[in-house]
């Protein structure tokens, strides 16, 4: 297959250790590496499908590597709102920020009243000018004249502290900018936002006074993260309420967003590479139709025998007659076992591990139970290579038997 993206097609890819993930390894089939490019071609998200353990998660990250973009991920849960991966506002440190406000308010307008009151005290007549009855009646005044100013000075003291609880006493303060309690200054952008533009994404971040989310890049890099473009990986989307795929219908569909407390709308700027969007799903919730319209789907089957029977008759030295489904799919899952864990162990242990696979595979289809996968199979080597490294082919495989059940088996026992 020709490809202008050049995605590299049944080679083995090393993945860069990046944030929390490994480094790994990957190998893009023709299928796989086809919907990534017509993803990018027409401006879609692409919405990979597929049982726990079939490598959704770590496509969208070989496909950032092979395509030289950024890669960033969320897991979704059960609790993620759909306006948090656009942005986060903070309405409690704004609250906050205005008592703070209020009280320097308050404070400095207090100053001044004192101040008043000292310099507005009616001055003492002369006693040698103020006949007995005069002075008496002047002491008389002065005292009313404290009563009152005292009176109106706790008044203000009330208003002022009422301020500070209801979050106000902006206007007691001259001489400040009001953008001191502008909601910009509350607004953390989100992962979507830095996806779709991560320039106005930093600014947005400088503007913040209480940042929320930060990218896994450092901030003086997002010129060049904006010209490589980013791939955006949302993970486990069916995990959450389907509120959130339908919230997300405007960012996948006309590719911005428009924030109201800013009145900006975030679209990626012209002649920029838009984000490409991975989403996966492990068909535990049935997805919104509107949502899905939006996306291109791939399926990844781990023991699809169409699959697996186009992928024997690609291997040097098979005969086609000589194909059933689960010996290829052992062959199949013991070569992924030589990508990633070259010359660690000798094909006979590979295939014994596959094999240990498909009949528990096998077991828990017949069960109704949710069957291992790719993943299993590589925490199975990965196990066997570090507690067995240096021992011969029998040793392993006889640990290999031992073993398995902890890796393979993990639904409740009766």
């Amino acid at each position: 297959m020709s490809s202008s993206q050049q995605i590299r097609i049944n080679q083995r890819i090393r993945l860069e250790r990046q944030q929390s993930w490994e480094e790994s390894f990957h190998v893009f089939d023709e299928e796989s590496a086809l919907a990534v490019e017509m993803a990018l071609a027409a401006g879609r998200p692409l919405l990979v499908r597929g049982e726990p353990g079939s490598g959704k998660s770590q496509l969208a990250r070989a496909a950032a590597q092979e395509l030289n973009r950024r890669f960033l991920s969320e897991v979704i849960t059960a609790s993620t709102e759909p306006q948090s991966l656009l942005w986060h506002y903070d309405p409690v440190s704004r609250f906050h920020e205005a008592q703070m406000l209020a009280a320097e308010a308050a404070a400095q307008a207090l100053r001044q009243d004192e101040g008043e009151d000292e310099e507005d005290e009616p001055p003492a007549l002369e006693p040698q000018l103020l006949a007995p009855p005069d002075a008496a009646a002047s002491r008389r005044k002065a005292a009313r004249y404290r009563y009152k100013k005292k009176k109106a000075l706790q008044q203000k003291r009330q208003q002022l502290f009422r301020a500070i609880s209801a979050g106000a006493g902006r206007s007691f303060l001259a001489g400040q900018e009001i953008g001191d309690l502008h909601p910009g200054r509350s607004i953390s952008p989100g992962l979507l936002w830095w996806a779709v533009d991560c320039l106005s994404a930093r600014q947005q971040l400088e503007r913040c006074r209480w940042p929320f989310y930060q990218p896994g890049f450092a901030l003086d890099d997002a010129a060049a993260a904006a010209r490589q473009g980013f791939v955006l990986l949302l993970d486990e989307i069916d995990k959450a309420d389907a509120a959130l795929p339908n919230a997300l219908l405007e960012v996948l569909g006309n590719g911005g967003f428009h924030a109201p407390l800013l009145n900006q709308t975030v679209r990626t700027p012209s002649g920029l590479p838009k984000p490409l969007v991975i989403i996966t799903t492990n068909e535990e919730r049935e997805l919104p139709p509107a949502f899905v319209r939006r996306c291109l789907v791939l399926h990844l089957r781990v023991d699809d025998e169409q699959s697996l029977r186009g992928w024997w008759n690609r291997q040097p030295g098979q005969r086609a007659e000589s194909f059933s489904p689960e010996r290829a799919f052992v062959k199949w899952l013991a070569e992924r076992g030589e990508t990633h864990f070259a010359g660690a162990f000798t094909a006979k242990v590979r295939e014994r591990a596959a094999e240990l696979l498909a009949r528990d595979r096998r077991e828990a289809r017949q069960a109704g139970l949710i069957r291992p996968g790719q993943a299993e199979y590589l925490d199975l080597l990965r196990a066997l290579r570090q507690m067995a490294a240096e021992a011969d082919e029998q040793r392993q495989l006889a640990l290999l038997e031992q073993i398995s059940p902890f890796v393979l088996v993990k639904d409740a026992q009766e």
